[in-house]
């Protein structure tokens, strides 16, 4: 392994200016010799080929001093946060864009802008998408702003858990543990699986979101502070993205150009980001012919110069239309959803620019995202109609090729190789016919670290290393977190509603009964009947017999929620009638598996 330091930056980074990045194919993960991975300064051991090549077009870094750069006439960027604000002084007044991740970074930003901007009083506040809207009443402090957002902003918002707006609002829990993994918040601060720091979030910090008081939809106007800003929508990682032109400054602010190839899919299990929409919010900012281009979602210096806003936005227009293009053809000629990443090879012209890398996702995830939001996840061949349980194909495989002994022997034949993708294929038959192995744990963990190590993209090497961690017993990794304690105060009603998804259907089997919640005076019930749960948010309306109620407060009604005391603690602290404890009963408690668990779920 080589160790990469900071300060070599500036003296290596013109090499890889005329230097390809290779696609990330299955030949880069088996029997590849010559790449060595780098070691950051924080021991991560990791492959930081794109981030060579994108790191003289970003704001951040360790080491990056957090400080407006005055970037024209009145207007600042912070470097030094991936998520910092743009800040523009007028005679009234300021207007910020972008407020950061929660409180304490509101905070900051309100310290920096007093010391390095100005004392002038905040009058707008302009939120461009809802994943970093969280620090906007500790920016204010009490400053009088109007805040601009898109209309469905606010309804996003409610949605919301740590970064992501699920279509299915009751897999929360799952998305926000994959939320958690994707941006390194269990991750170690130092050694071989240490985060990426560039990448990582505070999730989970105090919030201080403030509502909107003003809205704007696509290309409507609003003047403030005797500045006129016009709104574009963009349908981006959010779909309340907002792109702002101020003609007068020939600049534009959004969360559309961002230096690297935009997650279409993540990881993480987000919303599906159609290409053609983000293309479309790409077009749009060229239409503009801006002097100055300022995002604030990727994490990029500004851009200055209409040649180089029209050259970066053509970049990532062209990418994005050649990996859309190409696996929709592709598909019409019949290559299955499961092959398609192995067919498409970013071509060279395009991968010359600097935004058009892997650091953050590797499109090859994005690929079969495409294909599903059309289809589905079955690809039309039969052999993907049923399948084996993964524990009993495992068995049946091992016993064919002739036992656990040879398979071991493969396996450490294939590491011995550098065939890592075909190491990972053993080592997790070998783990599925006995979770709890010792020695299968460490083999699959050892590849999963391997794996990470040569990934472009930090989400799939967090995910990797996350992995191996997980397998080697740490249960700070799960596919199930804890809901957020805002998100269950923020609507009891709605949170008794998520409790259906928790019944267990053997202890409900012949079960029939509505239980009532009043929860600091919210009404919800649960119709238990035929294993299922039914909500009733207005339980008089539908039912004059109650079997039976609890009435608790918020805090203990949180606290079961989370998993944090049983059912039968929540009745000790509650006033319940009789035959609460056996309705209540019938729902799983709150808990969060390991990744990697040794014993079959």
């Amino acid at each position: 392994m080589k160790i990469f330091r900071w300060r070599t930056v500036l003296y290596i980074i013109l090499s890889f200016f005329s230097c390809q990045t290779y696609a990330v194919s299955w030949e880069h993960y088996e029997r590849n010799p010559d790449f060595i991975p780098d070691i950051l300064p924080n021991g991560a051991v990791t492959n930081f080929s794109d981030w060579k090549k994108v790191l003289p077009q970003l704001r951040i870094g360790p080491g990056v001093e957090i400080k407006a750069q005055k970037i024209s006439d009145g207007v600042w960027m912070f470097d030094g946060k991936f998520y910092a604000p743009v800040v523009i002084e007028t005679k009234e007044g300021l207007l910020v864009f972008s407020t950061g991740e929660n409180a304490e970074e509101g905070r900051l930003f309100r310290k920096l802008i007093r010391e390095q901007i100005s004392k002038k009083a905040i009058i707008g506040v302009f939120y461009d998408h809802a994943h970093y809207p969280y620090g906007a009443a500790t920016l204010l402090d009490g400053d009088k702003a109007i805040i601009v957002a898109h209309p469905d902003h606010e309804k996003i918002i409610h949605q919301s858990g740590h970064l992501v707006n699920p279509i299915i609002p009751e897999m929360l829990p799952h998305l926000d543990a994959r939320a958690n993994i994707h941006f390194g918040v269990n991750h170690p601060k130092k050694g071989p699986d240490a985060a990426i720091s560039a990448t990582t979030l505070d999730l989970g910090k105090e919030q201080a979101w403030l509502p909107p008081t003003h809205t704007l939809k696509h290309g409507e106007f609003i003047t403030v502070g005797g500045m006129k800003i016009q709104a574009f929508h963009a349908t981006t990682d959010t779909e309340d993205s907002l792109t702002f032109w101020i003609p007068e400054k020939k600049t534009v602010i959004d969360n559309v150009l961002w230096p690297t190839i935009p997650n279409i899919y993540t990881l993480r299990g987000d919303r599906y980001r159609p290409p053609e929409l983000w293309i479309k919010a790409l077009k749009d900012i060229r239409k503009l012919n801006a002097e100055i281009e300022l995002n604030v979602g990727g994490g990029s210096k500004a851009l200055i110069g209409a040649d180089t806003v029209l050259e970066a936005s053509n970049a990532l227009i062209d990418a994005l239309s050649f990996i859309y293009d190409q696996t929709i053809r592709l598909t019409n000629l019949g290559v299955p959803i499961y092959e398609l990443a192995h067919h498409i090879d970013m071509p060279a012209s395009l991968k010359k620019h600097p935004f058009v890398n892997e650091v953050y996702g590797q499109y090859e995830h994005h690929i079969p995202r495409i294909v599903e939001s059309s289809h589905g996840w079955f690809s039309g061949r039969g052999e993907d109609i049923h399948q084996l349980p993964r524990a009993i194909f495992a068995k049946k495989f091992i016993k064919l090729v002739g036992g656990k002994e040879k398979m071991m022997a493969a396996y450490q034949e294939a590491i011995s190789k550098g065939e890592y993708l075909w190491a990972k294929s053993i080592a997790i038959n070998l783990y599925y016919t006995n979770q709890e192995s010792s020695i299968y744990r460490k083999a699959l963990a050892d590849v999963f670290r391997k794996l990470g190590e040569y990934s472009y993209g930090t989400i799939a090497r967090n995910f990797y290393t996350a992995s191996a961690l997980s397998l080697e017993g740490n249960n700070n990794f799960t596919l199930a977190s804890v809901p957020k304690v805002e998100w269950i105060k923020d609507d009891y009603a709605r949170a008794v509603n998520h409790l259906r998804t928790r019944i267990n259907p053997k202890l409900a089997a012949n079960k029939n009964g509505v239980i009532l919640f009043d929860i600091d005076g919210t009404i919800a019930a649960l119709h238990i009947r035929n294993s299922i749960a039914e909500f009733l948010d207005n339980p008089n309306k539908h039912y004059r017999d109650i079997d039976a109620s609890i009435r608790v407060s918020g805090d203990y009604f949180i606290q079961y929620f989370r998993g944090e005391i049983s059912a039968s603690q929540l009745l000790i602290k509650a006033s319940a009638s009789e035959g609460a404890s056996e309705l209540l009963n019938m729902f799983d408690a709150f808990k969060p598996i390991p990744m990697y668990p040794k014993k079959a779920i």
